[in-house]
């Protein structure tokens, strides 16, 4: 299945779900999220008692078609950091998001690019999660080129500003909607931390009706977004705890030779591989055909599906 239908991505979640609190969109953009995605995962969520999300990131599925206790988890601080911000209300991180927004505002479209580096400044200048950093970082994320978030050896986020954004977009009315009536539902019914996905995992004692859904960074040269690598090894590690994973999970990654190599086989897994189109390829760093894998132990698959 080739994956682009944007009409049904607003409809999937809001069939899928349609119990109680009113989907949304995620909060900011993320490398690799699933929005797009959600025609083929949102029918295949079972039903559960709580929801868990070990690499939550934009938080594509959580926000569009999950109403139940929910635990979100990213090892990225800045990223979880925001959440805690929009989640408990901090007037600190929306004063400082608000001084930024008038700041860019008042700018001309040629000086708007100003306003980004004096924000990616600021930024790399802070080494530790605060307040602040966390409303640059969602900026950021918001005005980078090609929507990338990298860093250099250093540690320094050095993607140049999107000057295609300077005329586009609407910086009030993003940060409005982290106000949003559905953004704040959806938060209060998450629970938040950032640790490293074995460790969260250790936290719970997973029972048959928890769901996990799974969208760790891909395997390939170009899954390295921050300092956060995620290596050959973590996959392994990852892949040894699903297998024996309690609850049903349903993981969705790129079908690569080290994915076949870890579930391909396995007797009460089901795999299903549709094709999927990237929108953005940035300065040609990869293809954007490629195949999905979506991996669950449950189903069955339809079986002009399964492979």
């Amino acid at each position: 299945m080739l994956v682009s239908d944007t009409a049904a991505v607003r409809t999937a979640g809001r069939e899928h779900a349609g119990r109680g609190l009113a989907p949304c969109r995620p909060l900011l953009k993320w490398p690799g999220g699933k929005r797009s995605e959600l025609p083929l995962i949102a029918p295949r969520i079972p039903e559960h008692s709580r929801y868990f999300e070990p690499f939550f990131g934009g938080g594509s599925v959580y926000f569009d078609a999950i109403d139940s206790e929910s635990y979100a988890n990213d090892l990225h601080p800045d990223l979880m950091e925001f959440y805690r911000c929009v989640k408990h209300g901090d007037e600190r991180f929306f004063e400082h998001l608000y001084s930024i927004v008038e700041d860019w505002e008042r700018a001309s479209l040629v000086e708007r690019d100003a306003v980004y580096y004096e924000c990616r400044e600021r930024y790399n200048a802070s080494r530790l999660t605060t307040v602040q950093r966390a409303a640059d970082f969602f900026l950021l994320r918001e005005l980078a080129y090609g929507g990338m978030f990298r860093v250099n050896s250093s540690g320094h986020f050095n993607v140049p500003f999107g000057r295609a954004y300077a005329e586009n977009k609407n910086l009030r009315e993003k940060v409005d909607r982290l106000r949003s009536d559905a953004a704040v539902a959806k938060m209060q019914r998450l629970n938040l931390s950032a640790l490293d996905f074995a460790d969260f995992l250790g936290c719970f004692e997973f029972r048959p009706e928890d769901f996990m859904f799974v969208d760790p960074p891909y395997d390939s040269s170009f899954s390295k977004y921050d300092t956060l690598d995620f290596a050959e090894e973590d996959q392994r590690r990852l892949a040894e705890a699903l297998v024996g994973f309690a609850g049903r999970f349903m993981l969705v990654c790129k079908a690569t030779p080290l994915i076949e190599d870890l579930y391909h086989g396995v007797e009460h897994l089901r795999v299903h591989r549709y094709e999927y189109q990237y929108k953005f390829n940035i300065k040609g760093r990869f293809s954007r055909a490629s195949t999905h894998a979506m991996i669950t132990n449950y189903g069955p698959l339809p079986s002009h599906e399964a492979s």
